[in-house]
């Protein structure tokens, strides 16, 4: 095993294999068993192009304090076979300090793999397979890898029934017994766990998507229609079962238009309403969010991001959506865009995200992505959060009413009616109007229309949730300024340097559009600026400097997908800018 700081408590594991050898499950009840044996942990997951039916692999960070960053390199790589590890080799980082274990009764080993150095073990798991009936050999190797991690046996048997329960009694036991043998099939080396701390404190089992919902659901949505897209499904997915129970519905819709259509008619009718999708599907929705901030409906849309354009890379992460989500649709639109930093976060900023569409009438977009969204982790249970955030609703009166739908406040948010409110009516369309929804294309209308949708998105009070700032000193003289996925590698990478005597601040942004620019200015003032983000053009830097956030002095470290920014990058960076 590599060795590790106290500040860098970990261990890193990672499993690949063709379609429908488990390299998924596998690492699933890996990582339930550490949750099982009180540790912590991360896992994210790779697919081909393909999206279903192809190889598949997963890298998991266990620690016994919380973790949610990339590995380094893997401790220890099991090889299910080799069935197209190429096309995600340079995601599994192997080098001449990790331990790799594969089944020799597949391929041979393939020389990018021997070229790392990595000490290398053989395992037949077609006879041990043989020998048992019923098992598999994803099953044996969960056993392995538990036995090298000094994971406790009856951590990994409780986590297999966990995830197998509703597999049948045969099915589990063929497993079980798998798992021990795999358990005692090598000598134990290391067994790095022996050395670390469980807890006992509630802790979670949960992905950025479920993490998503859960927030959605916190903010009591009633509604959500989506159409089916990778890698954003497993949101809606995460709800079907649930919302019902809370008096909501979910809808799967005949296509994107057809999603953010019955969103914004859900919304119109007086339910909380929301969408989730990726990339291509949001293209299509985006002259349904005009008419959602035209007519001032409420509604929330979650786009989770993939690798573009066009259908792009659709199993992998980049943050090259931003562009389209502040800019995307024609004329002017002020809405609100946001995104989480962490799985956690997740969690809040959508629950904030629901919140913030209701009180201000608007669209508002929370962009997360593939890495966040599709990662797993194990993390101390979200408290719940208490946001006043309601929608402004007319009350129902007797009799007809005056009603001014588009009056300009205070505010700039006028109350709302649902319909059958017999005081209530109004022409609700996409065309600009009057104060009382007249259409009209005068321009006195269109000019106080724009300024009421304008000012009630920024003149709103965000409080402390528009960022996540870091300032350990005042004499600090470099910021890193991130966002999204990014986020923990770059605190990863500004913690080290904190720890080695070099004092970086870290400021993360959640609320993207307003941007708080007066905010970002006076953190920022007199300092050197890093912006760190997963994209080749460097879409939030030149947004940044757009809108005069930083100036033309700050530094750029701009990087597409699929390969992570990690933390050693970031540091590299960071070091470099310093010395300059």
């Amino acid at each position: 095993m590599q060795s590790h700081s106290i500040q860098d408590r970990s261990v890193s594991v990672s499993v690949s294999g063709a379609g429908g050898s488990g390299a998924v499950t596998a690492g699933l009840i890996l990582l339930k068993s550490m949750a099982n044996a009180g540790y912590y942990g991360y896992m994210t997951r790779f697919s081909g192009p393909q999206i279903r039916g192809g190889e598949s692999a997963v890298v998991l960070n266990f620690s016994d304090s919380p973790v949610e960053r990339s590995a380094r390199s893997s401790d220890i790589h099991f090889a299910l076979d080799w069935h197209g590890f190429e096309r995600f080799s340079d995601e599994i980082p192997l080098n001449s300090q990790s331990c790799v274990i594969f089944d020799n009764s597949h391929d041979a080993l393939p020389d990018s793999v021997a070229s790392t150095g990595a000490k290398i073990i053989e395992v037949n798991l077609k006879d041990q397979a043989d020998q048992l009936k019923g098992s598999r050999p994803n099953a044996f190797a969960v056993g392995i890898v538990a036995s090298q991690l000094g994971l406790p046996l009856n951590a990994v048997l409780e986590a297999l029934e966990q995830i197998l329960e509703k597999k049948g009694e045969e099915i589990f036991r063929a497993a079980s017994e798998a798992v021990r043998t795999g358990y005692g099939l090598l000598e134990k080396k290391a067994a790095p766990l022996e050395q670390w701390k469980p807890v006992s404190h509630t802790r979670w089992n949960i992905s950025g998507n479920e993490a998503c919902a859960l927030g959605a659901l916190r903010a009591s949505v009633k509604f959500a229609a989506a159409y089916p897209i990778t890698p954003a499904s497993d949101i809606v997915e995460y709800l079907a079962p649930r919302l019902e129970k809370y008096g909501g519905n979910v809808m799967i819709a005949e296509d994107e238009l057809a999603a953010i259509n019955m969103a914004i008619g859900g919304s119109f009718g007086g339910k909380p309403s929301m969408t989730a999708t990726s990339g291509p599907g949001f293209s299509l929705m985006i002259e349904a969010m005009g008419l959602a901030i035209a007519s001032e409906v409420p509604v929330l849309v979650i786009n989770v991001m993939r690798g573009g354009p066009s259908t792009g890379l659709p199993t992998k992460s980049e943050q090259t959506d931003l562009n389209q989500a502040l800019f995307g649709m024609h004329g002017e639109a002020p809405h609100v865009v946001v995104a989480p930093l962490d799985i956690a976060d997740c969690v809040v900023t959508t629950q904030w995200a629901a919140g913030l569409a209701e009180h201000l009438q608007t669209l508002v977009v929370l962009l997360s992505d593939q890495r966040l969204g599709q990662s797993r982790a194990i993390i101390d249970a979200v408290p719940s959060q208490t946001f006043d955030l309601k929608r402004k609703i007319l009350p129902v009166q007797d009799g007809k009413g005056s009603y001014l739908r588009y009056a300009v406040s205070p505010d700039s948010i006028s109350p709302m009616a649902i319909p059958g409110n017999a005081a209530g009516r109004y022409t609700a369309d996409g065309l600009e109007h009057t104060v009382s929804g007249k259409p009209s294309s005068m321009a006195s209308d269109h000019l106080q229309q724009l300024k009421k949708r304008e000012a009630k998105v920024t003149q709103f009070d965000y409080g402390r949730m528009w960022a996540e700032a870091s300032f350990q000193q005042e004499s600090t003289e470099i910021v890193v300024l991130t966002w999204g996925s990014v986020y923990h590698n770059a605190k990863a990478a500004v913690s080290e340097l904190y720890h080695e005597g070099s004092p970086i601040a870290l400021l993360g942004l959640r609320l993207l559009m307003p941007l708080q620019t007066e905010a970002i200015q006076a953190l920022c003032k007199g300092k050197k600026v890093i912006v760190v983000e997963q994209s080749y053009s460097g879409q939030l830097y030149h947004y940044l400097k757009g809108q005069g956030a930083i100036d033309a002095s700050a530094l750029t470290l701009a990087k597409p997908g699929p390969l992570v920014l990690g933390s050693d990058e970031i540091k590299a960076f960071i070091k470099e800018a310093a010395n300059d």
